[in-house]
């Protein structure tokens, strides 16, 4: 069955973050949830962002990926990229799709360009460009304004279903209910419950899913799960306020 796998729910240290101690994080020592990140199996298997947590994310899936998708350049969705070098798995020619400022940025810098010269083959994307990533499974990138560099988003489709990736995004410029009409169920950026919510949040916006809420219809608020959540939102905790989140590990069938 074609599907994909939630592979990652939280921010991009992953919850518990490090050098936390506060109670949400003491309730998810024993069980991490790790950065966001999102897998598709077919003939082959395939990851949207290489996450610091690579190693267990990949053996969630039913082989080792034959290709990786990137988002963008932040730690939490290329730091997984050193796991594919000469010291850890060694792999060749494992292509690499990536916006075209991120492969620069890879091609550029220690240790990316080692990996770039060895291990990878980067394939630089232009937004709204579509990979084949094989017969009835197809990608398709689109733009996305976020802090620090080019990012992308991406629908993911299969032979029977759509879906769409978005684990980060500054705010919604983006005609969100354009995209929810193009997919079956979209997971989005959730890191913040509420404004506020750490002292530094102008630093590192993200839209509420508060806000993201008040945005939408009931209908299409039945197709959408958030991740990306920091240790600080709410809707981690059991009696947290009522939103759908994604669920790691759940699959999804396309």
């Amino acid at each position: 069955m074609v599907h994909a796998r939630v592979l990652g729910v939280a921010q991009d240290a992953g919850v518990p973050h490090v050098g936390c101690a506060c109670p949400r994080c003491e309730r998810f020592r024993d069980a991490p949830l790790l950065p966001a990140c999102l897998g598709i199996a077919g003939a082959r298997c395939y990851l949207i962002d290489a996450t610091p947590a690579l190693p267990q994310q990949a053996r969630m899936l039913p082989s080792f990926p034959a290709a990786i998708l990137l988002t963008h350049a932040h730690m939490g969705h290329v730091a997984g990229l050193w796991q594919l070098g000469e010291e850890a798995y060694g792999a060749r020619g494992i292509t690499v799709h990536a916006p075209e400022g991120v492969c620069a940025f890879l091609r550029g810098n220690e240790p990316w360009r080692r990996l770039a010269r060895s291990n990878l083959v980067l394939a630089p994307l232009a937004p709204g460009a579509g990979v084949e990533l094989e017969e009835g499974l197809h990608a398709e990138s689109f733009a996305v304004n976020h802090r620090g560099g080019e990012t992308f988003g991406y629908f993911v489709e299969g032979p029977s279903r759509r879906i769409l990736y978005l684990p980060d995004i500054d705010r919604w410029d983006l005609d969100l209910h354009a995209l929810l009409a193009r997919c079956d169920l979209a997971l989005l950026d959730g890191t913040f419950w509420r404004r506020g919510e750490i002292g530094r949040q102008v630093d590192v916006p993200h839209p509420p899913i508060e806000d993201t809420l008040d945005l939408l219809s009931p209908e299409e608020a039945a197709k959408v799960r958030f991740l990306h959540l920091n240790h600080t939102n709410p809707v981690l905790d059991p009696d947290g306020p009522a939103a759908l989140v994604a669920v790691q590990g759940d699959t999804i069938p396309l």
